[in-house]
């Protein structure tokens, strides 16, 4: 998941900063969620001053760490007073546990082991999905299917049968029961449309320009500019140092989508409901001869090949660095560069005779961590409310954009843009926050209508060309296969676990050397019976049936 968070983090600048929370009971409110001030006072004895009954549920979470927004200051914060009155029109009343996140982990695997004195709710996203599938078959987590349809006033329906489709393919389990809830994430454009970004090779705009060079629309033309961008020294260091940064080891670089190939060594092609493997695709031998001539001409830094961020980094800040693979909308590389520099998106580059070149995006609609009610629950009916509320509009709205006139407005075309009210610290004393920020992936689920037109309002005309071209652009691989992919069952968990170990190894110093040219391509016959002696066939397999069975889900 790391490069979508990369994404949403970019588009949505500080906004994904999310709030930090104390220890239980450390709040000033006891850890309770209390009311806001205009909602009915709670009486002792579980009913509020307007004799409605009310329920109260334990919830169990990690904590956030952010220096200045903290959920036990949560009183404060406007955006708080309005889901806390949802709650309390609920019949709600909750008690946090919050432990530290980097202790998270060990403390939740600890207390599901245990079966024991367990929360209503708890966020397991810490877990495995082996894991969560064993606790459930021991009866630590109950199924939410019959619960949803006992209890649940419609808008966990709306949400995971209309709003988020897929997000019951995503966690249904191979039982056909669901044992946990999701964060769940839509991005659109012009209010309908959905709106996937590409990881796509970036090339020096303003190094372009300097020198007098076209945008290349070959292969063989980016490969003549980064010649051109070093040996006429576009960074005018007098050195021939401009380079191109990219990991030959795996095929997550966009180069190898040039070539018609997928992003891992099983991928989805989510057009034609099939998985395919780069290994065996028509382009594969000419990507690596083309990866070849690139380190031969010393244009590729092999140097940088399983180096640490921190080493690509320097290069970075060092203004070498003319091409790279990244989102399209990124604005994080330009301010690092030393001087400063543009990066010009690439749309995906003509390569190989008879192969249209594919894009690789990053999907629109996101389905990710996992929030369970377990066995301890004694109020299952509150707890399904309690999912109710997080899954209406009005909290998607606090969650993701905050108050409107307050931490959001409306632009001319009516989308949603955030109101720029400062850092965190300033946003700590006005308070002006949207919920994310304050309590989102704690107890808390995410729910986010994302647009697109947010995140073109915060880039250079230039990327938001490129986005706009890309929306509609086929063929295309996605760059997270995982999220079209049925969950394994125990032997094809195993079988595939077992495969990977060695073969992800294998694949992985096959294309390097290969990149390189420490192996010959015509030695090609014997990688591939290498390949499949490791299983990949049966992998391909394993995932096909996968994602059959995702698709059936209905």
């Amino acid at each position: 998941m790391k490069l979508w968070k990369r994404s949403i983090v970019s588009a949505m600048a500080a906004v994904l900063v999310l709030g930090a929370v104390t220890a239980c009971n450390s709040s000033s409110n006891n850890g309770s969620s209390s009311a806001s001030s205009d909602s009915p006072k709670k009486e002792a004895g579980g009913s509020d001053s307007a004799g409605q009954q009310t329920a109260k549920l334990r919830l169990l979470g990690p904590m956030t760490s952010n220096k200045y927004i903290k959920f036990d200051e949560r009183d404060k914060y406007p955006v708080w007073k309005e889901v806390d009155k949802l709650l309390t029109d609920a019949g709600l009343q909750l008690d946090y546990e919050m432990v530290p996140s980097e202790q998270y982990k060990v403390v939740i695997q600890t207390r599901m082991a245990s079966g024991s004195d367990l929360p209503d709710i708890v966020n397991i996203s810490a877990l495995d999905n082996t894991t969560v599938l064993n606790l459930a078959k021991q009866g630590v987590l109950l199924d939410l299917n019959p619960l949803i349809e006992k209890y649940s006033n419609g808008n966990i329906k709306k949400m995971y049968d209309t709003e988020f489709p897929y997000a019951r393919k995503s966690t249904t389990s191979p039982d056909g029961k669901m044992y946990w809830f999701s964060d769940l994430h839509k991005k659109t454009y012009q209010g309908k449309d959905p709106a996937p970004v590409s990881l796509t090779m970036l090339l020096r705009k303003d190094w372009l320009e300097k020198l007098n060079l076209q945008v290349p629309t070959s292969a063989e033309e980016y490969m003549q500019t980064l010649k051109a961008m070093r040996d006429k020294d576009a960074n005018g260091n007098g050195k021939k140092d401009e380079v191109l940064v990219y990991d030959p080891s795996n095929f997550y670089g966009a180069i190898a989508q040039w070539f018609g190939l997928g992003t891992e060594i099983t991928s989805v092609d989510v057009e034609n409901k099939k998985v395919v493997s780069p290994w065996y695709q028509d382009g594969i031998k000419d990507y690596f001869r083309y990866l070849q001539q690139l380190a031969k001409e010393g244009l590729l830094d092999t140097s940088l090949i399983g180096a640490t961020g921190e080493q690509k980094q320097q290069k970075m800040t060092e203004n070498q660095v003319a091409s790279l693979s990244d989102y399209n909308l990124e604005t994080y590389q330009e301010p690092t560069i030393n001087g400063g520099g543009e990066f010009l998106p690439l749309m995906p580059l003509k390569a190989v005779d008879g192969i249209t070149p594919a894009a690789q995006l990053e999907p629109p609609f996101l389905v990710w961590q996992k929030y369970a009610i377990t066995k301890d629950c004694k109020n299952p009916e509150a707890a399904i409310k309690f999912f109710d509320t997080i899954y209406s509009d009005k909290y998607a709205e606090l969650l993701y954009w905050g108050i409107e006139g307050k931490t959001y407005k409306k632009d001319s075309s009516g989308a949603n843009v955030y109101i720029d009210n400062g850092s965190d610290e300033e946003l700590a004393k006005s308070g002006l926050v949207p919920g994310i920020k304050l309590f989102g992936d704690t107890v808390f689920p995410r729910v986010q209508f994302a647009n697109l037109e947010f995140e073109l309002s915060r880039v250079p005309k230039y990327k938001a060309d490129n986005e706009l071209n890309v929306l509609n652009y086929k063929p295309y691989f996605v760059n997270m296969n995982g999220n079209y992919l049925a969950i394994p069952d125990d032997k094809q968990l195993e079988t595939k676990t077992k495969i990977l170990t060695n073969l992800s190894t294998y694949s992985s110093e096959l294309a390097t050397k290969l990149a390189l040219g420490q192996k010959s391509l015509d030695n090609w016959d014997q990688y591939i019976a290498d390949l499949k002696k490791l299983g990949l066939d049966q992998l391909i397999e394993i995932d096909q049936q996968l994602l059959d069975r995702y698709n059936s889900i209905k």
